[in-house]
């Protein structure tokens, strides 16, 4: 079997974990990307806690939003947190995912016409084909944050499309928002003057751009995927 790639986007100005394997990039090409990426942070306007939820759209919308409500409550995903749906503006949340990853093939485009019949289906799908299957936010510490849809949420923005339906989720601790773990950034990175947003990883001078390839296998009956052997290269650690 041929190896398949996922593509690899990751966000540059504010230090990197060691779990990543950059090991094809140069260290040099890694630190350029690093010291450009910071100089452009540098510059930004400090950030300003505004919240996501578009009323006016969340209203017009309440009836299809109502009919959703019922599947994700099922779900179970959501006992005891406190939570609505609403309409969000993905352009006012701090991202808390360092990087996102693209298999082969991964895409999808909203037709004209029928937009948000389609981005519930895709944002808030009946039928769920994976564990995640909401585009969820979270509101934490008066800070408003992508909780889950990396991956469609930067679709959806490359295609000029910033209002989409989600699941918005009132949380009260950090293990709440689900952004625990060294493959997402720190508190003390999430609340600085200037946080990672999601709209950075569309930034070609904030992200580092890298492929990985790796081989599906099917163990005891369970397709999993395996990464390819890469080249000895740079691992660089937090702080670059």
């Amino acid at each position: 079997m041929s190896p398949q790639h996922i593509d690899i986007r990751e966000l540059a100005s504010w230090g990197f974990d060691m779990e990543a394997d950059r090991s094809l990039l140069a260290c040099d090409h890694l630190q350029q990307a690093a010291h450009k990426a910071r100089r452009r942070l540098e510059v930004r306007q400090p950030y300003k806690a505004e919240s996501p939820i578009s009323v006016e759209q969340t209203r017009s919308l309440a009836s299809l939003l109502a009919a959703r409500k019922k599947t994700v409550a099922g779900s179970g995903e959501f006992e005891g947190l406190a939570w609505e749906l609403a309409i969000v503006d993905l352009r006012k949340l701090i991202a808390f995912q360092r990087r996102v990853g693209f298999a082969d093939g991964y895409c999808f485009q909203i037709e004209q016409g029928t937009e948000w019949q389609q981005l519930l289906d895709l944002a808030l799908p009946i039928d769920a084909h994976s564990s995640n299957p909401y585009i969820e936010v979270a509101l934490f510490s008066g800070r408003w944050f992508l909780r889950d849809g990396y991956h469609r949420s930067f679709r959806l923005l490359k295609q000029g499309m910033c209002l989409v339906p989600a699941v918005v989720v009132y949380a009260e601790t950090l293990a709440q928002m689900g952004a625990i773990g060294t493959q997402f950034f720190a508190p003390v990175i999430l609340f600085s003057q200037r946080p990672p947003m999601v709209t950075d990883f569309l930034d070609e001078e904030i992200v580092v751009c890298y492929r990985r390839a790796f081989r599906k296998h099917v163990v005891n009956g369970t397709v999993q995927e395996f990464p390819e052997p890469v080249l000895t290269g740079c691992h660089e650690q937090e702080g670059l």
